[in-house]
């Protein structure tokens, strides 16, 4: 019963010059922090998947209560988000899953509140539009994409299945860090959230 939450650290972080972008700071605090506090009020369980970089992304992600925070390795990383996804969701119990990448560290907790007030199989939050993250998947809908061996990404299993969409006033839920002039705009939204 309840909400977990799946977080997407794996990634090689190739046009961050090396570095993984899970260990960058905003204001304080790194990346990953961000994004495990953005769905931690709102799980019992936070999984984070690790792959390239995986200590560091550990050691960036600071102490966290074991019964919270749970770092799951996923050796065949190489293979993309979609593969440390499926491994996310094989180490969840919960009725209910939220499900983030570790470099979209903007979600708001009225977003979450939002997406859990849906109550649907699959979930999206969309600002004019455009679906975003975080996305929530029910019990029943992570039974299916575990079993499911046509589809090769999240996206193509949300085509495959009638999806609920929540119009959210949130543009962050569109937002990613993905390059350095990502991180530079994420930077100078988190100094001037601060400020406020």
């Amino acid at each position: 019963m309840g909400t977990e939450g799946v977080i997407l650290a794996a990634g090689r972080s190739s046009r961050m010059a090396g570095k993984s972008k899970m260990t960058m700071d905003l204001g304080g605090w790194t990346v990953i922090q961000r994004s495990i506090g953005s769905l931690r009020p709102f799980c019992s369980k936070v999984i984070v998947v690790t792959g390239f970089h995986a200590e560091a992304v550990m050691v960036s992600a600071g102490h966290c209560p074991e019964a919270e925070v749970v770092f799951v390795h996923n050796p065949d990383c190489e293979k993309g988000m979609f593969s440390s996804m499926r491994l996310g969701l094989r180490h969840t119990d919960a009725e209910y899953v939220l499900i983030l990448p570790g470099d979209c560290p903007f979600i708001t907790h009225e977003v979450c509140e939002k997406l859990l007030a849906g109550k649907g199989d699959i979930v999206l939050p969309a600002y004019q539009g455009k679906c975003g993250h975080p996305v929530l998947l029910s019990r029943c809908a992570i039974e299916g994409l575990l079993v499911d061996e046509r589809c090769q990404s999240l996206q193509e299993y949300i085509s495959a299945n009638k999806a609920k969409i929540i119009a959210v006033d949130r543009p962050e839920i569109l937002w990613d860090i993905d390059t350095p002039e990502d991180y530079a705009k994420a930077v100078e939204y988190f100094r001037t959230k601060e400020v406020r």
